[in-house]
């Protein structure tokens, strides 16, 4: 279950026992106006991918960024209707294709190798922001002002949970492997 709180996401950011020093980068990840303060309780599910970045750093399965079940069963939805049409394999490929696309999510911050899921507990609740993925350039060191800078579409649900260098709100007992594509 979700619910909406009355928090502005700026305060939120800036307030609690966890508190990030510079709110405004994480509110330009979302389209301006869809950005709120939720509630999950407990059951629910919300997935991460995790891979090497351009770097060869792995990301952290117990990261900041999320889906909500609901955005990759949608995804999911769309596929599924070319079942019979296409491939298998090409099917599986386009998994994570549409799912960078909704999340803009830069090829060099993440190859998507890896995913998890997140459990939380029917007893439990993780507070955090929910709102649409503002436009992505393809690699994070395109210039997004350019006309020509081949652009992720985003537009899709993210969630966002504080995340500090040596705070998180996410349990790590909750987070589990798991395979979608």
């Amino acid at each position: 279950m979700r619910e909406q709180l009355p928090i502005p996401a700026l305060e939120w950011l800036s307030s609690g026992s966890i508190v990030i020093e510079k709110p405004t980068s994480v509110l330009s990840t979302f389209k301006p106006g869809t950005v709120n303060v939720v509630r999950f309780t407990g059951p629910h599910e919300l997935y991460r991918a995790a891979g090497w970045d351009a770097k060869k750093v792995l990301a952290s399965a117990y990261g900041s960024w999320w889906a909500d079940a609901a955005v990759l069963a949608s995804i999911g939805r769309q596929i599924v209707q070319f079942e019979g049409w296409l491939p298998k394999n090409l099917l599986r490929k386009a998994w994570p294709v549409q799912y960078r696309g909704a999340a803009a999510l830069c090829e060099d911050w993440n190859d998507m190798r890896e995913m998890f899921k997140l459990e939380l507990p029917a007893d439990q609740e993780l507070v955090g922001l929910a709102g649409l993925s503002a436009p992505q350039p393809r690699k994070s060191s395109m210039d997004s002002s350019l006309r020509k800078t081949p652009m992720l579409k985003g537009g899709g649900e993210q969630v966002y949970f504080k995340r500090t260098a040596t705070l998180n709100s996410v349990n790590p007992l909750w987070v589990f492997p798991t395979q979608l594509w």
